[in-house]
């Protein structure tokens, strides 16, 4: 009669196999936890700072940057208000949505001091989760058509981050988290 109460090695190598694959899977799922967190932030930020755009638009009648309201921009340049170097203007060198001439948490005279009731953001506008500011762009283009072709492109004014890879001003791509803002328009 053999009295072994333990376990065979074979035993322990199965086990901690399972263990490994068990903990792989979770791992996996966390990162994709993860960064579905990141992006239903993202969103619910954009939507506060609409929610900021309408209050200035409501007292001032602008939009970030004295931009005219539920128009897309027939200029074609520096109508970005973001944070990229020599790319984002918004007409007056603003290089975020904190600066006084988007007009969401100061304002540097771009709007009338009688009617500007602001800060309409918090002390300031967040950075995304991947440490990007956000942008508010009057003529984002988008291929409508899905071709690759610029031809079937329409814009829009649209708020939003450039997603989780980063890649900024006038390279948008599919990462890129936006709100539309307004019907689309003609691109200039």
């Amino acid at each position: 009669m053999n009295n072994n109460k333990g376990f065979t090695l074979i035993e322990l190598l199965v086990v901690i196999a399972i263990i490994g694959i068990l903990a792989a899977m979770t791992l996996t799922s966390l990162v994709d936890a993860r960064e579905k967190a990141k992006i239903a932030q993202t969103k619910a930020t954009i939507k506060q700072i609409h929610l900021a755009i309408i209050e200035l638009e409501g007292t001032t009648g602008k939009w970030p940057g004295g931009q005219e309201p539920e128009r897309v921009s027939e200029t074609g340049n520096n109508n970005e208000i973001c944070a990229d170097d020599n790319a984002c203007t918004c007409g007056f060198g603003a290089r975020s949505l904190n600066a006084g001439c988007a007009g969401l948490v100061q304002n540097d005279g771009t709007f009338d001091a009688g009617l500007w009731e602001g800060p309409y953001y918090m002390p300031e506008v967040p950075a995304d989760p991947w440490g990007n500011e956000y942008f508010f762009d009057t003529d984002y283009e988008i291929d409508v058509n899905g071709n690759g072709s610029t031809d079937s492109d329409e814009c829009f004014v649209v708020i939003g981050s450039y997603g989780p890879n980063g890649v900024g001003n006038n390279i948008y791509d599919e990462d890129d988290i936006i709100y539309l803002m307004s019907a689309e328009g003609n691109c200039p």
